[in-house]
């Protein structure tokens, strides 16, 4: 029987793209750096995701389609883990982004 071969990956783009709206917020918040001090803090790879970034950031290039399928299931981890980002909304787009009010 021939393997069936998807392309398209719509939850896991919807994923990554809340992913990289949480981590801007965290930024403003300065709760995280940047993109790059986010990724060395928690040994993810950094050119990967500022692609990632291209496709699915806060304001994607047009058309732009990354190599990669979305994020690694560890950022989603250590965003919700470490950082008042709420789990739930990251992986369903429910309820609100922040778990608590956070203070510039």
């Amino acid at each position: 029987m021939p393997r069936v071969v998807n392309t398209s990956w719509p939850i896991k783009e919807e994923i990554s793209r809340r992913f990289f709206l949480a981590l801007e917020r965290l930024v403003e918040l300065n709760k995280v750096a940047s993109l790059e001090a986010f990724c060395n803090e928690y040994g993810l790879s950094a050119p990967k995701y500022r692609e990632l970034r291209l496709g699915y950031g806060v304001t994607p290039k047009p058309d732009y389609k990354p190599r990669y399928k979305g994020i690694e299931l560890e950022a989603a981890h250590y965003i919700t883990a470490c950082y008042p980002i709420s789990a739930k909304w990251l992986l369903t787009g429910c309820g609100k982004m922040l778990t608590y009010e956070v203070q510039n």
